[in-house]
């Protein structure tokens, strides 16, 4: 079961990947992500507001604060909680490209809950999305982004 999902993401990620890299090459896209670890820029994060109100307040809520956790002992097993998208989760544990793959295809744990964007969302809008998230994170945090994290532990 780990091999199957370990597979699927960097299938998806080398698919990710190509389309980018053929973005560029038609020169549709100038930048995709914005860079893992720097603030957005104000017109992403606009954008990305936008859609979130639109896709992703109704499970992640205001904010990004998520769903009240479950105690675990009422809690149902396939029960899956819109995690915090703020600061007070993992989700700034992720680059830039990560959490647009995660929008887009999500993973096997979060797709049964979670609708995957792939055919709803560009890539673009994607990135806007990241940068709004981003934008609810302070600076000491958005500089502990990604493979920065463990530093910041």
């Amino acid at each position: 079961m780990i091999r199957f999902i370990h597979s699927t993401y960097w299938r998806k990620r080398r698919e990710l990947k190509v389309t980018l890299l053929g973005a560029l090459l038609a020169g549709t896209i100038a930048t995709v992500f914005a860079e893992t670890g720097v603030t957005p820029k104000p017109t992403a994060v606009a954008r990305g507001a936008q859609l979130y109100s639109d896709y992703c307040v109704s499970c992640h809520r205001k904010d990004g604060v998520g769903e009240p956790r479950v105690p675990w002992s009422i809690r149902r097993p396939d029960l899956i909680e819109a995690m915090p998208l703020n600061e007070t989760s993992h989700a700034w544990h992720h680059s830039d490209e990560q959490l647009v793959t995660m929008i887009l295809d999500g993973t096997e744990r979060s797709r049964r809950r979670m609708p995957v964007f792939r055919n709803v969302l560009s890539i673009s809008d994607a990135t806007d999305l990241v940068a709004y998230i981003k934008s609810l994170w302070s600076d000491r945090i958005l500089a502990c982004q990604g493979p920065n994290h463990m530093r910041c532990m």
